[in-house]
């Protein structure tokens, strides 16, 4: 290591959490964590199958429509299309945000600003699809933003979905 950095071992729960909000809140960090507003009460969402599913149908649209780029957006009503007989299957979609695995539309460069019922898929939707990376089963929401996660356990796409299943799913 250069600059005679040391490599130090954390086994304080408390000192590891206290190091990672210092990194996160450093000014040239673009992960600024956002206060909770006082009194706030966070609500504990789970990542769900059907919220699995959904992104299933996101990737699929995105892998094997003609034409379409990773970088684009489209409104929930064309990524859910084959999934529009199920709405107690759609009606999770837009939780997937919370664990960074769709995003919504932004509409300006220097305002935080979405475009309403339009998303797109993230790098995390995809490696998640693609069994590359596992994700906390909990986010802690309040007013649609994810503040927190439960960081253990972790859930791979297979557990929630059967390999079976996904390998179906998967299919054009």
């Amino acid at each position: 290591m250069e600059n005679n950095e040391t490599i130090k071992e954390i086994n304080d729960i408390n000192e590891l959490k206290s190091i990672q909000q210092e990194l996160v809140n450093r000014d040239d960090s673009q992960y600024q964590k956002t206060n909770l507003p006082q009194g706030a009460k966070l609500k504990k969402i789970r990542l769900t199958k059907y919220m699995a599913i959904c992104l299933v149908f996101v990737y699929k649209h995105y892998r094997y429509t003609e034409g379409v780029k990773e970088t684009d957006y489209f409104p929930k009503k064309v990524l859910m299309q084959y999934l529009s007989d199920f709405p107690n299957i759609t009606s999770q979609f837009v939780r997937l945000k919370y664990w960074d695995l769709i995003c919504p539309m932004p509409t300006s460069p220097t305002e935080i600003k979405y475009k309403k019922g339009w998303y797109g898929i993230t790098e995390n939707g995809i490696k998640f699809i693609q069994k590359e990376i596992g994700l906390p089963k909990y986010a802690f929401v309040f007013n649609d933003i994810a503040y927190e996660h439960q960081t253990n356990p972790y859930f791979m796409i297979n557990d929630l979905i059967e390999d079976s299943l996904l390998d179906e799913l998967m299919e054009p």
